[in-house]
């Protein structure tokens, strides 16, 4: 347009004919009037978000408030208003017009793809001539916190390992460590903390009674999460380290509810390792600690079971979630079983995902040495997924499964569905 205007200007100044001189006039005017009037329309713009944080789950809509207000006596035209932010997938903006001195409050929303902590803002408006020569923007307003948790959902028919508690023999010895149950009450022995001193019994007995903690070693669940960076897979907004996130929030809801003790162990950017605990308070550790995480480890899977062994206690439960096609990690599952472990295993398959390597023969040989498998595909459900082992039946049709989806991987491009086939919340 610029180029346009000077060469008829120049016409003009050559030709020296009336007409040329208006041609040139009017696109002057039109270029100059354009960019005037569209600086003059979001002059008086004021925008802010009425929230300072969200939060959410992996799987809902994120509704962010927006409130803008025109203060000057011109329109504002067709105006898109997005909000800056580092959330996975982005967020999509929305086109509106606001009156001479109006105002008006809008609803953004936006799918949550990920877990993870984020931040949205600050707003940015977007307008153009009705002639497409400018675009104007401006960017207002301060920055919203949003923490975005993976889901938890209801496993009904998931089997946790029975807990095979010890008999009720009396104790006459000081327990080694405290855990969230108390056993019995017996007498003071030499080196026991006052926290331990039962106050009720000692005023009772008229000598000092200690609490005695159940071990509680059948009870114990341990949920290994691998995070390792070379195993997990993407396909679009889909990613195996959700699926394999989703599961371990929703095991340890499980296990809480049973009013068993649960302990997390993840290494991925860090090592995550939560010792054993129960209650609401030990849930929101966990899930917090799952929204945090990143699957940027390095640490194998094998490695991670044998430097955490010494944890594990005897007849205690361990639930696996991984994506490994390794088979060092069995022989380790192997020798924690023969101590007396409960191992079940949840395997999220990457062949949907991107992934070449097919994990039927770590099913293969999982459940041809006894431990319980549960395999969960890309767009499954998880309860309905996570509601039966898989039998040495089932394993045909699995290699069958994954080939076709190996196959679907290299005929496709991109994502099949974005943002439908997460996985979904509630029970099967």
């Amino acid at each position: 347009m610029v180029l346009l205007l000077a060469v008829t200007f120049l016409c003009a100044v050559v030709t020296d004919k009336d007409v040329v001189y208006r041609v040139a006039y009017f696109l002057a005017l039109a270029v100059g009037g354009s960019y005037v009037y569209l600086r003059l329309r979001l002059r008086g713009l004021d925008m802010r978000m009425l929230d300072k944080s969200y939060v959410a789950q992996v799987g809902d809509t994120l509704k962010v408030q927006v409130y803008l207000r025109n203060n000057t006596r011109l329109q504002t035209g067709w105006v898109e208003i997005v909000p800056m932010t580092d959330i996975p997938g982005g967020v999509s903006g929305i086109a509106t017009a606001i009156a001479a001195r109006g105002q008006e409050r809008l609803e953004i929303r936006t799918f949550c793809h990920a877990r993870g902590h984020y931040t949205v803002g600050p707003l940015l408006a977007r307008t153009a001539d009705p002639l497409g020569l400018f675009c104007v923007e401006t960017r207002q307003g301060d920055r919203a916190r949003v923490v975005i948790h993976p889901p938890v959902m209801m496993l009904p028919y998931f089997r946790l390992p029975a807990a095979e508690r010890a008999g009720e023999e009396s104790t006459r010895y000081r327990s080694e460590s405290q855990t969230p149950h108390v056993g019995t009450v017996r007498e003071y022995i030499y080196g026991d903390s006052l926290s331990q001193i039962h106050w009720l019994s000692t005023a009772k007995s008229g000598q000092l009674m200690s609490k005695e903690f159940d071990s509680g070693r059948g009870s114990d669940v341990w949920v290994v999460l691998d995070l390792e960076q070379k195993i997990h897979y993407s396909r679009g907004t889909e990613r195996t380290d959700e699926y394999a996130v989703a599961i371990a929030a929703s095991l340890t809801d499980l296990v809480l509810k049973e009013e068993r003790s649960v302990g997390l162990i993840a290494y991925g950017d860090r090592e995550y390792v939560l010792p054993l605990g129960a209650g609401a308070k030990q849930m929101s550790t966990i899930v917090d600690m799952l929204t945090l995480s990143r699957t940027e480890g390095n640490t194998a899977l094998a490695k991670v079971l044998v430097r955490n062994a010494t944890q594990f206690g005897r007849s205690a439960s361990l639930l696996v979630i991984t994506s490994s096609a390794a088979t060092e990690w069995m022989s380790v599952l192997r020798e924690l079983r023969y101590r007396g472990l409960n191992v079940v295993v949840a395997l999220v398959d990457p062949t949907g995902f991107g992934g070449k390597e097919s994990l039927d023969e770590v099913a293969m040989g999982l459940v041809s040495a006894g431990i319980p498998v549960y395999v969960v595909h890309r767009g499954d459900n998880l309860p309905y997924a996570l509601s039966r082992p898989i039998m040495p039946d089932d394993l045909l049709m699995f290699k069958q499964w994954s080939n076709a989806e190996q196959v679907l991987a290299s005929q496709t491009h991109g994502d099949l569905s974005p943002g439908i086939r997460t996985p979904s919340r509630g029970t099967c």
